[in-house]
């Protein structure tokens, strides 16, 4: 999996992803007062895109000639995952604090796939 044909180089996602979680970790030491959703939003995020994409690097590691395909099939798999879970834990009564964590890390774990190109 080179960069010059566009796949997701795993050892740039997995090192980014670290760097992620141990800013977040330093924040959760400096921001005690945030709202507890906040945190629960921000490491369900980080636990699904990680599991998502471990079974995308499993796929495209398996199945390298449709790297393409199976970027774009993982991708919307992506997007409904994020957004069923989104959905069933505001139905189930989670504040704004979640959503806002949610995202948070939603965003974060996207601009770490930019610089895993």
């Amino acid at each position: 999996m080179g960069n010059s044909d566009g796949l997701l180089d795993p050892k740039k996602y997995y090192i980014g992803f670290l760097i992620l979680v141990l800013i977040f970790g330093v924040l959760f030491y400096f921001l005690p007062t945030a709202p507890i959703g906040f945190w629960k939003g921000l490491c369900l995020s980080l636990l699904l895109s990680l599991f998502i994409y471990n079974f995308r690097f499993y796929l495209l590691w398996k199945h390298s000639k449709e790297g393409f395909l199976l970027q774009f099939g993982t991708t919307v798999l992506s997007f409904f995952i994020h957004s069923a879970v989104l959905v069933l834990f505001i139905w189930r009564g989670e504040r704004e604090g979640f959503v806002i964590g949610f995202f948070i890390a939603h965003f974060a774990n996207l601009l770490i796939l930019v610089f895993a190109r």
